[in-house]
């Protein structure tokens, strides 16, 4: 990889350890895993959080209440998942 760049999070070790096992099993390292999942995500394949622990933003229960408005007026938008913040920033404005 000519053009990489270092990611640092902040993970439980147990966690962290469990996914390493997993991902040597697999016969990957868990650099390779989470870089296959971040592409994933880039190319807006559905993301699963079923941890309690997940508290969404104030930006985020904004934009579910926003959604949920347009879906009660009938106001469905077919948006490509890459240009979500350009829908939002023009929710309610005409488009030319």
């Amino acid at each position: 990889m000519s053009n990489s760049s270092t990611l640092t999070i902040r993970i439980d070790a147990d966690i962290k350890e469990a996914a390493r096992n997993r991902a040597a099993r697999l016969g990957v390292s868990l650099g390779t895993l989470i870089e296959n999942d971040l592409r994933q995500f880039i190319n807006g394949r559905p993301i699963v959080i079923d941890d309690d622990s997940f508290v969404p933003t104030e930006r985020l229960k904004a934009d579910i209440a926003a959604a949920r408005e347009d879906e009660a007026n009938g106001d469905y938008d077919d948006v490509p998942a890459d240009d979500l913040d350009a829908y939002f920033a023009n929710r309610g404005k005409a488009v030319a």
